[in-house]
């Protein structure tokens, strides 16, 4: 298989790289606003309805949850440095809370649903916080001074 040269590699534009980056931050904040959208659906309790509506808007997070491995995949080990950064730290972000959430909410399941509330809440907010705030690093990001790695073994 060929090696990318340096050439290659630099030929993305910045508009594409920055979307590369962000990517992955973006399926998380669509993931938790479908989530929000669900839980808000499933408490107005206005029957079928609702019913319908939070199971329809808690099929994005599932799916996002599969394509998100993908995608961590793809460009966990990017050339570009920005790229695979926020792509590691977006799949943290995401990985860590939610398993965090989840397991919190395993070891209290004899709890009350109201006092089990907070922590999705916590959860959505917090990788809601901190993909804003790397979706704003990456638009600031100054391109010229990211490295581009390649791998120099043969392969």
């Amino acid at each position: 298989m060929d090696q990318a040269s340096r050439d290659d590699v630099q030929f993305m534009s910045s508009s594409r790289i920055r979307f590369r980056a962000a990517l992955f931050h973006i399926g998380n904040l669509v993931c938790m606003v479908a989530a929000v959208g669900a839980g808000v659906a499933y408490f107005v309790d206005s029957g079928l309805l609702s019913t319908v509506l939070s199971v329809a808007l808690i099929l994005p997070s599932i799916l996002w949850f599969g394509a998100s491995m993908a995608l961590y995949s793809f460009f966990a080990e990017d050339p570009h440095s920005l790229v695979a950064r926020h792509t590691r730290r977006a799949g943290y972000q995401f990985y860590g809370a939610a398993g965090a959430g989840l397991m919190t909410v395993g070891f209290l399941q004899k709890v009350s649903m109201a006092y089990l509330l907070p922590i999705p809440a916590l959860v959505v907010g917090i990788i809601m916080v901190m993909g804003i705030r790397d979706l704003w690093e990456i638009w600031q990001a100054d391109l010229d001074s990211e490295t581009v790695s390649l791998d120099t073994e043969a392969a």
